[in-house]
């Protein structure tokens, strides 16, 4: 997937917003490039899982379809770690043909990481960072 540097920027300091609770959002993009970013709010306010708040998700998917755009990716953070899936994440995983991007702690700032889900396997994608998203 190609995200905009921005972008990444974005998600990791909504994911360093509040390390108390898991963070979420979607991606709205065009055949594997992110083009939006819409965090919302983890209505079980909870360290190790997430769930979106439903009317915000809705409005996201709305967006979405009035840009001409389609969810590309779901992003949640772990600030405790795992920097992959977590088991919790396999067994509520809901969106087959959609990136997981999962933003965590590392040793000298936070990362993002992508992940393909798909019936209990976890493949990781690598994320092409670009500076200027029209490149």
């Amino acid at each position: 997937m190609r995200i905009p540097e921005e972008m990444v920027n974005q998600i990791l300091a909504h994911a360093r917003h509040d390390v108390s609770e898991e963070r979420c959002g979607l991606i709205g993009g065009i055949a594997g490039e992110a083009r939006l970013f819409i965090p919302t709010t983890n209505v079980l306010r909870s360290p190790t899982r997430f769930r979106m708040d439903p009317t915000e998700q809705w409005q996201a998917f709305q967006t979405f379809e009035a840009s001409g755009l389609e969810l590309i990716a779901i992003v949640h953070s772990h600030p405790g770690g795992p920097p992959t899936p977590s088991p919790t994440d396999l067994a509520e995983f809901a969106y087959p043909g959609v990136l997981y991007l999962i933003a965590s702690p590392a040793p000298n700032d936070w990362q993002l990481r992508a992940f393909w889900l798909d019936e209990g396997t976890i493949r990781e994608e690598p994320l092409e960072i670009c500076r200027n998203p029209s490149a």
